[in-house]
């Protein structure tokens, strides 16, 4: 009995003898070695465990649901397929309202499985969705979480919903690959395989098997497994030497492991290489055993390849009644499986569609909810309407955020008889963009109101400093600030001081352009103070401070960007407008060229006329 013996499963028993609490991992050990198909084990430890199980029922009544499961789960990978539904049935009941979450998920998968193996698909696909909400990813039996996406796609590649069944092979594959789960991982790899198999992709089938083959420490079992694969894709090539070879190989491995059930398989497409390579006797032998094995385990998927394998063989060998009454069976077997199968199954599809559908509705919601609150946040830091008019009567602000909440942003501060006003344009647009505003308002304000600056160059001094201290806070380095023109007006004396944003004057239809400083306020290669700038104004000179939106806009008859050039032009021509109107024609200006286009960038536009 020594072969059979796994230590720490019986180091595991001793302890469990003593505290319930390692019940649970004994059972997560004993499912690992149940995986593995190892039968002599499996038989061996399934009344151990549920004799230490009885130990512990009365003062812990859910420990039933525990032993329920041990004997299910020894039945399923016995292809005792019956013999699994009633325990696992009382298991599930037990447990559903357990602490033990991820023992009811290890429930719903094998009863699932249980159900595809009698042919019972819509049943399964039920119970192993219902099993990959219930196993986290991060027990001990993950592996399980794993097997459920698997299972549903080997339903998938029967019912022909190939597009579906990728996606929970590949599910299967990244869960086996995070986890490291060699025994998910094999059985993934071998799984896509077949449906690339089905799909009559061989290349990719062959990359799946050969991945499959090269995971070392393979069990007989798991070769077996992949010797019949190789069979069929070398009966696929046309190669039916060796894919009789190889699947007499994989016979005798699942034979030699007791494997009986997955034997019928190998034993099935050895008899369609028989059939394809004329020898029809042969294939009558393979089908004669396969048949007495699908009965035996009420496979009635693989018994309905049988019949209908049978069929074709007793016509070739001129057994026209025999033929006949396979024929029947195969067609009233088929009619069991599929229509009212398929009806439910799609159904059971069509609900999980719905359900996802809900919890993305829901987290739209939540996010839309969450970001029109964030709009009202960032409107309080703007200045209102009345503020802009009382503070600087002639002029317009245009304010077009890309997204609800957006990086632009004006500002304005008024000190004794000096105004101050800032376009600004903080990096990125949306959420993340509306985050580094407030930042940047805030340190526009502590500059003016804490340390009393009134000098647009000063003040950007002082905001980046403080933009940095703020970001520094971080334990990761953080290089986000702003771009910005900063301007102070008093009477027609005009300051300003500019990052990486310039200021227009239109001063008797001509635009004067006085450049920015090159660098940002935020981190910088080479920080350099600010630089500012002093103009004596006229009556009816208008001044423009903007951030890079209206001009960087794709749109035209091209689809290219409208550009400084055409800005300044546009400007030039509606200089005989109020401010008010002003606003509105470059409005209607940029949406006429945007067009159809996305608006790719948040716009700020601010014009004040003497």
């Amino acid at each position: 009995m020594a072969e059979i013996k796994d230590s720490i499963i019986d180091e595991l028993l001793i302890e469990s003898k003593n505290n319930v609490s390692y019940l649970v991992p004994l059972l997560a050990r004993f499912a690992g070695v149940c995986a593995t198909s190892n039968q002599n084990q499996i038989k061996h430890y399934t009344g151990l465990i549920s004799q230490v199980c009885l130990i512990w029922e009365t003062e812990h009544p859910e420990v039933e649901g525990i032993r329920m499961l041990n004997e299910g789960m020894a039945n399923y990978y016995l292809a005792r397929f019956k013999a699994v539904i009633e325990p696992c049935r009382k298991a599930l009941c037990i447990l559903e309202n357990s602490t033990y979450t991820d023992l009811y998920g290890v429930g719903l998968m094998v009863y699932g499985a249980a159900h595809r193996s009698l042919g019972e698909l819509d049943t399964a696909v039920e119970y192993l969705l219902k099993g990959t909400e219930n196993i986290s990813l991060a027990s001990e039996l993950a592996i399980y979480h794993c097997y459920c996406f698997y299972q549903l796609a080997e339903i998938n590649v029967h019912i022909k919903d190939f597009e579906t069944a990728e996606k929970n092979y590949n599910r299967a594959i990244e869960i086996s690959e995070d986890l490291n789960l060699t025994s998910g991982l094999f059985r993934a790899y071998n799984g896509i395989a077949n449906l690339y198999l089905a799909t009559k992709d061989l290349e990719k089938c062959k990359q799946y098997l050969d991945l499959s083959l090269s995971i070392s420490n393979l069990s007989s079992a798991e070769k077996g497994r992949s010797y019949c694969d190789l069979g069929i894709y070398y009966f696929e090539k046309g190669d039916c030497q060796n894919s009789e070879t190889t699947l007499r190989k994989s016979y005798q491995l699942r034979i030699d492991s007791s494997l009986r059930d997955a034997a019928s398989t190998s034993l099935l497409n050895l008899a369609k290489t028989q059939l394809a390579s004329g020898q029809v006797n042969e294939a009558l032998v393979s089908l004669e055993e396969a048949l007495e094995i699908c009965l035996e385990f009420q496979s009635k998927s693989k018994m309905l390849l049988c019949y209908h394998l049978l069929a074709k063989t007793y016509d070739k060998l001129g057994e026209w009644e025999k033929s006949t009454i396979a024929f029947k069976e195969y067609d009233e077997l088929q009619n069991e499986l599929t229509t009212k199968q398929l009806q439910n199954i799609y159904k059971l599809k069509n609900e999980q569609i719905e359900k996802q559908k809900a919890l993305v509705e829901k987290a739209h919601r939540e996010i839309t909810d969450s970001i029109a609150y964030a709009k009202r946040i960032q409107s309080a830091i703007l200045p209102p309407n009345r503020i802009v008019k009382d503070y600087l009567n002639n002029s317009f602000v245009l304010y077009k955020p890309k997204d609800v909440v957006a990086g632009d942003f004006y500002w304005m501060h008024k000190s004794n008889n000096k105004v101050l006003f800032a376009a600004a344009d903080c990096t990125g647009h949306g959420v993340p963009g509306a985050l580094v505003s407030v930042v940047c308002n805030n340190a526009l304000n502590r500059s003016v109101r804490e340390y009393s600056l009134t000098d647009p160059a000063k003040i950007l001094d002082k905001t980046r400093e403080i933009v940095i201290e703020e970001f520094d806070k971080s334990d990761e380095e953080v290089k986000d600030g702003m771009d910005i023109a900063l301007c102070s007006i008093d009477g027609f004396t005009l300051s300003y001081a500019g990052a990486n944003n310039p200021l227009w004057i239109v001063i008797n239809g001509e635009v004067l352009e006085t450049k920015a400083d090159k660098q940002p306020i935020g981190k910088y290669a080479t920080n350099q103070p600010f630089t500012s700038h002093q103009f004596d104004l006229q009556k009816g000179d208008t001044i423009y401070l903007f951030s890079d939106g209206y001009p960087d806009q794709f749109g035209g008859p091209k689809g290219k960007k409208y550009k400084s050039r055409n800005f300044k032009s546009f400007l030039i021509s509606i200089q005989n407008e109020s401010m008010d109107k002003q606003h509105d024609l470059l409005l209607k200006e940029f949406e006429s060229w945007k067009g159809n286009l996305e608006q790719i960038d948040d716009v700020c536009v601010i014009g004040v006329r003497v």
